[in-house]
């Protein structure tokens, strides 16, 4: 089978009138379904902007993004719009929940978006909190209602409601401490493994990265080598 995700000769370079930034450098990366795959790095090595290349959320300045082996590079946005919302979801280490909102209408959010009836996306957003332990009773919740570990937990759902075939993550652990960081570990490691879900994700967290498939370095927007685990 094809890769789920191809990064061929990928660059991106931000431009202001008195400066140039050169984030990524010419990156080639395949990943297959079902990996887990840990990218690492020091600050300001690009981990971040390779994430948004991939997950459709910035545009390359050179290079080609392929997801499912649709060149994602040359689609308009609204079409990369349809085809993030249909085969990625999202965790970032700051939740990025809405607080007005209960936790059931924040993982059912990304479903009503996508104009998927209210009894079918509730529905769904109910199955997924049930699959994670502990979080269904919690679904009336808000946001402010819950410790960090609860958030980012609602964070995975949500990211999980549409049945994503790629999960992007940067820095899931990064506001948690060491007991919770083990449990959203432990979470994302079955989706891997039970569920098949392919994960990318940013960390400097060793607990994420001894639990995945594969470790790839990056420095100076260049992939610097790569660990098979």
């Amino acid at each position: 089978m094809p890769p789920i995700v191809q990064a061929i000769k990928l660059s991106k370079v931000y431009r202001t009138k008195k400066v140039e930034y050169v984030a990524l450098r010419g990156v080639d990366l395949e990943i297959q379904g079902g990996e887990f795959v840990a990218l690492v790095g020091p600050s300001g090595s690009g981990k971040t902007t390779l994430l948004d290349m991939i997950g459709l959320l910035d545009s390359p300045t050179a290079g080609k993004v392929i997801i499912n082996g649709i060149d994602a590079t040359s689609l308009s946005e609204r079409k990369k719009a349809e085809l993030r919302n249909k085969h990625i979801g999202f965790v970032f280490q700051s939740y990025n929940l809405i607080t007005y909102l209960s936790v059931l209408e924040n993982v059912e959010l990304p479903l009503a978006v996508a104009g998927i009836p209210f009894w079918k996306r509730r529905k769904r957003a109910e199955e997924v909190l049930a699959e994670i332990p502990g979080m269904l009773e919690l679904k009336d919740k808000k946001p402010n209602e819950l410790s960090g570990g609860q958030q980012q937990r609602v964070a995975i759902a949500r990211a999980l409601v549409n049945d994503p075939e790629l999960l992007i993550a940067d820095e899931p652990t990064a506001n948690l401490d060491t007991k919770t960081g083990e449990a959203v570990v432990k979470l994302l490691k079955s989706l891997s493994v039970e569920k098949k879900v392919t994960i990318l994700m940013a960390t400097h967290d060793p607990d994420m990265i001894k639990n995945c498939d594969r470790v790839i370095h990056i420095r100076d927007g260049m992939i610097e080598r790569v660990v098979e685990q």
